[in-house]
């Protein structure tokens, strides 16, 4: 009997290890079909100006990390952007989301706004805050957190509604105080939909990141679109592109990897690895 369930399990093991080698296959030839797509496009254009090809963007790519190294100074200046925000808006929004979760009285009090701003684009406040905070990295960061916070207060406050009632009686039935009923079943229970609401917050943050050197900045990623852009640099805009895209993916391959290590005895909640 026991030699039949270690069989199973290492069979349902093997499946699943197939199962994501396949997906990382599948991953990688979908971006290759993108680039094969682009190139043909490119091709049929034929308007570098319009759409440059493959080899044209990967030779400035190329340029721009190993021969000029202009990329650097402007990466450094997003991620900065980013990661202040970033971290600020975790910081807040998850003690702010489980208080949401674990009090009435605290879900009565910030409800109502969060839902009054969930669906209003906070972009829309970025030159109210470049008026107060002015055009250095204060507003970027000021934006940044405000974009990212809700998702993150979202994550937090229905990770603390979805923890399963009986875990909670059966700590309550062994005694458990509150501190320890928050401590070793609500925050535990919590932790995949707080890790969701992060990883969604993320892109967020690097979206907005773009958009607002894209509108008033001397230095980032954004910047060095509208820069290239207006200087007819069509190769330059579409390997800045790249170089966003490459953060994100950075990003979210981190926090899944994070995820994975800390939450290993987690089913997922709302996103795959």
């Amino acid at each position: 009997m026991a030699s039949r369930t270690t069989t199973t399990g290492t069979s349902i093991e093997q499946i699943l290890s197939r199962f994501k080698e396949s997906s990382r296959i599948l991953g990688f030839v979908s971006v290759l079909l993108v680039v094969v797509l682009w190139q043909f496009t490119a091709m049929y254009v034929d308007n570098p100006l319009l759409l440059p090809d493959v080899p044209a963007v990967a030779e400035r790519l190329w340029e721009m990390f190993f021969v000029d190294r202009s990329v650097y100074p402007h990466i450094w200046a997003s991620l900065y952007r980013v990661m202040v925000g970033f971290v600020a808006a975790v910081l807040v929004g998850v003690p702010l989301g489980l208080m949401m979760g674990s009090s009435s009285k605290v879900e009565y009090l910030l409800e109502p706004y969060i839902s009054s701003l969930y669906p209003v684009p906070r972009i829309a406040f970025y030159p109210l805050l470049l008026v107060i905070l002015g055009f250095g990295h204060s507003s970027k960061i000021a934006i940044i957190f405000v974009e990212a916070l809700i998702p993150i207060i979202l994550g937090a406050y229905y990770g603390v509604g979805g923890v399963q009632e009986r875990y909670i009686w059966s700590a309550r039935n062994f005694g458990a105080s509150q501190y320890q009923l928050f401590k070793e079943v609500v925050l535990p229970g919590s932790l995949p939909y707080i890790f969701s609401g992060i990883r969604m917050a993320m892109p967020i943050a690097i979206i907005v990141t773009v958009v607002t050197e894209m509108i008033s900045a001397s230095r980032g990623i954004g910047y060095l679109i509208i820069y290239s852009q207006a200087s007819f640099e069509p190769e330059t805009v579409f390997a800045a592109v790249v170089v966003i895209s490459l953060i994100g993916v950075l990003f979210d391959r981190l926090l899944a990897v994070l995820r994975q290590r800390l939450l290993f005895w987690a089913n997922d909640v709302s996103m795959d690895l």
